[in-house]
């Protein structure tokens, strides 16, 4: 958290001895260290004590960045400077500014022009701007000649940080601007159509209208289901960051103490968490559930050794769930809902809980203030607010989270919230007392 009496001389200290406990291993390792060139490594080692130093130098270099900027300039710099940073970033995904330069190589000012569409002259004015984030350089200065830097450079290592990339800044920026329009008119009300990508892009529609309906709807001059295949693609350049990668699933639960089992993975997509349980597991028996039309992708998905024991099953979360199981598996799907929507969803489940079943939900887990660094409790709260604008739900805290799975049923009884190193998200796991 921030600190009021924190100052130059203690951030400093921070600062120099964070980067001494990275730089040490580092060369103990016989590791390069970060650099800004083209072929830099895309982040550091995936080890507690040098993520940890890694977050505490991210905060107080953020801290004393804003110490340096000053209060009478803070204010300014981040209503004036940061939405042009995000208009280069979305202009240069739009016209593909990031393929028109080789990944290793230059390419001239006007050939990139070329490429692109852009006029040559606004387009020396956004490269510009970008030379001060860090996005491309010129080989010499005042030369034209375009080269990438190690961030620019991201999108040939994971392309799909360009569907990341646009669905941020086409939707999800148009509807945080729309955020107070949306407080102002529709207060506590918890229907998933009265937020600020509503009020934006839909505001005629039926008010249980959701983002993914509108993704899936057709428009004259678009392409029908494009937006939800960019979402999709956004969320798998999501997945494959260290702390969402799909391995977590395993951590959390003791997934083997279940022994031969049946685990039912609601709104589970086209299976990545069925493979990944069953691929560790091979007592459990997966069987995803989600819209009919994602059947053929999760088949084809699933590998032929596991297709005994992975299966896909059409059903609406909202709808009495027609499977006894042991377990049943909602991944970041409650998140999605508000809590009145969240409460529906598991009273599905009731009909079908035996004594000892249990529900296992792998979402974030909100922390409380000053319990991570500020670098991660800004990531969280970032996350809650586009919760928020995007489909008028949230993220929740342990209290939350029990409040809405005791508002479900009594019955429910809430055995452990569990944070696994290094994911995101966290496992609630929840017994049926019966």
């Amino acid at each position: 958290m921030y600190s009021l009496t924190e100052n130059f001389t203690e951030l400093a200290a921070q600062i120099a001895s964070n980067t001494a406990i990275i730089t040490e291993y580092l060369k103990k390792n016989g590791l390069p260290e970060p650099d800004f060139t083209v072929d830099a490594a895309g982040e550091l080692p995936q080890v507690p004590e040098v993520q940890e130093a890694r977050l505490n130098l991210i905060d107080a270099t953020s801290k004393l960045r804003h110490l340096a900027t000053g209060a009478d300039e803070y204010l300014r710099t981040e209503s004036f400077i940061m939405h042009h940073d995000e208009a280069v970033l979305n202009v240069f995904t739009q016209f593909n500014v990031w393929s028109a330069v080789p990944q290793h190589g230059s390419a001239p000012v006007a050939s990139i022009a070329s490429t692109t569409g852009l006029p040559e002259e606004k387009l020396r004015r956004l490269l510009k701007h970008a030379f001060t984030m860090g996005l491309f350089a010129e080989t010499s200065p005042g030369s034209w000649e375009i080269v990438h830097t190690g961030s620019s450079a991201y999108t040939y290592r994971n392309p799909l940080i360009k569907a990341w990339v646009g669905h941020n800044l086409e939707e999800c920026l148009p509807a945080s601007i729309r955020l107070p329009d949306a407080l102002r008119k529709y207060t506590d009300s918890q229907e998933p159509a009265h937020c600020g990508v509503a009020v934006n892009f839909y505001p005629d529609a039926p008010s249980d209208t959701t983002l993914f309906n509108w993704f899936e709807a057709a428009r004259e001059g678009e392409e029908t289901g494009w937006r939800a295949r960019r979402f999709g693609e956004a969320m798998a350049s999501f997945s494959e960051t260290g702390s969402a990668d799909i391995a977590h699933v395993n951590a959390g639960f003791d997934w083997d103490s279940l022994g031969e089992a049946t685990v039912v993975d609601i709104g589970g997509s086209i299976g990545h968490a069925s493979i990944e349980l069953a691929s560790k597991h091979p007592k459990l028996k997966c069987i995803i559930q989600d819209f009919p039309e994602l059947e053929s992708r999760a088949d084809a998905l699933v590998p032929a050794a596991l297709k005994s024991r992975v299966t896909f099953q059409a059903h609406n979360f909202f709808e009495p769930q027609p499977v006894v199981a042991e377990v049943y598996f909602l991944k970041h799907v409650l998140h999605d809902w508000s809590d009145k929507y969240a409460i529906k969803v598991l009273r599905q489940l009731v009909p079908v809980l035996k004594a000892g079943s249990r529900v296992i939900l792998m979402e974030c887990i909100v922390p409380p203030r000053g319990a991570v660094p500020d670098s991660i409790g800004r990531n969280i709260s970032g996350l809650d607010l586009q919760m928020m604008v995007m489909a008028n739900s949230k993220e929740r805290n342990p209290e939350e989270w029990t409040k809405v799975v005791k508002e479900a049923d009594e019955r429910f009884d809430v055995k452990a919230f569990v944070q696994p190193p290094g994911s995101a998200a966290g496992v609630i796991e929840i017994v049926w007392k019966g």
